[in-house]
């Protein structure tokens, strides 16, 4: 009887699990972000005290085509380095991105995704010193092979200060 219970009980599992990781085929990144996106790119800017900063992108098609792999690593003097995936939660639909940095640091930013050439990717993260910050980082194309992309914070996530911003372009 319990070996019985066990196998109905494995299979309802299995066949929920099945279905929840079923993939929605309209859940995906579209064609123009991708296009738009892939490859290298080269940028300059400034942080918010008027310091220069320099970084270099890339942006490649990973896992099947299912996530764009974004490499990010400022230009010296400055340390700062990046890995994220960017994609779309095949359940819901919402555009996500997990970051991992050098400095050990993670971070999960969600979105409503690439609209009207704008990407603005929002998270927000409790800390001891400082109490609840939110963040955000807004990616502006300005033309086919250029876009801006601009850091900020925030204490309430509705009056946002710059932290930086570089203009990139492609190479």
């Amino acid at each position: 009887m319990k070996s019985k219970l066990a196998l109905v009980l494995f299979l309802a599992w299995s066949t929920t699990y099945s279905i929840a990781q079923a993939p929605n085929s309209n859940h995906k990144l579209t064609e123009d972000f991708i296009n738009f996106f892939v490859g290298s790119w080269t940028g300059d800017g400034e942080f918010s005290n008027g310091k220069k900063i320099s970084a270099d992108l890339t942006f490649k098609m990973s896992l099947d085509s299912s996530w764009i792999s974004y490499e990010h690593k400022d230009k010296l003097p400055n340390r700062y380095k990046a890995l994220s995936m960017w994609g779309v939660d095949m359940l819901n639909g919402q555009f996500v991105a997990y970051t991992f940095d050098n400095f050990q640091g993670y971070r999960k930013f969600a979105s409503d995704g690439w609209k009207d050439g704008k990407l603005i990717l929002t998270t927000n993260e409790y800390y001891p010193q400082r109490g609840l910050m939110f963040q955000h980082f807004i990616y502006e194309k300005l033309s086919d092979k250029c876009f801006k992309m601009t850091y900020e914070t925030s204490k309430d996530g509705i009056a946002w200060k710059l932290g930086d911003y570089l203009v990139f372009n492609k190479i």
